[in-house]
């Protein structure tokens, strides 16, 4: 049998009210074509469990990280303004913060490997002492959201640089990054306006990226002439 990646998805009501979890399948789709069998987390008291059982963590996109798990507020993010606070806040989902962490804590404690993608890779970054910026664009004059594309440069030995080379194209779909890392943490490739994406700590087999991976392959890639992602969820599904 191929590696037990566990994979986090969205928590929240579905069309009828009923507590859902929902996970986009190209995320399954992408580690299933790299060899690895994808499990669904489903319940925050089980993350040990999770961790003894998979063999790797991926952590994947979706809502805003809460500020208190980076040593910030709302308040002070918005520069005092309450109306940016309380937008800010609606993009939230504690809940979910708090079944990512506890998986992230168990992975993390066992060596084991973790990615993250999109508010994955925020997360990450919470985790390992980075800060985060929520709703950057409001702030930079630069233009992330929406399934743009664009290119950013990787690191000489990074991760990406090995995989792709020192310059590669990819998707952005994000109105929150990470603008600052924690001291384990090297930051391994920015765009081209200076945003993070990607990371990697210095020494445990942890990993994140801004862009989404499992969007750039399959039937209908984003960018359609840009590098094929499932050579990222090999690599990782090869860590663990």
């Amino acid at each position: 049998m191929g590696k037990i990646i566990l994979v986090t998805g969205m928590l929240g009501n579905n069309s009828r009210g009923v507590p859902s979890f929902i996970l986009n399948t190209a995320y399954m789709n992408a580690i299933v074509a790299a060899g690895g069998v994808p499990v669904m987390m489903g319940s925050t008291k089980l993350a040990a469990e999770y961790a003894e059982m998979a063999d790797g963590l991926l952590i994947t996109g979706g809502e805003s990280v809460h500020p208190s798990r980076f040593g910030d507020t709302f308040n002070n993010l918005a520069d005092g303004d309450a109306n940016v606070a309380h937008n800010l806040k609606a993009g939230c989902n504690v809940i979910r913060d708090e079944m990512e962490f506890a998986a992230f804590e168990e992975f993390f404690k066992r060596k084991k490997p973790i990615m993250g993608i999109c508010r994955g890779h925020q997360l990450v970054n919470a985790a390992l002492g980075g800060h985060n910026m929520l709703n950057f664009p409001r702030k930079h004059a630069v233009e992330h959201s929406e399934g743009i594309q664009h290119e950013i440069v990787a690191e000489e030995g990074s991760i990406l640089n090995r995989l792709y080379g020192p310059k590669l194209l990819v998707n952005s779909f994000h109105r929150d990054c990470a603008d600052a890392v924690g001291p384990d943490v090297k930051v391994t490739a920015r765009s081209l306006d200076g945003i993070i994406e990607a990371i990697e700590h210095k020494t445990l087999p942890v990993f994140s990226v801004q862009f989404h991976p499992e969007r750039m392959r399959g039937d209908a890639p984003n960018p359609a002439f840009g590098p094929d992602g499932t050579e990222l969820f090999k690599y990782f599904v090869d860590l663990c």
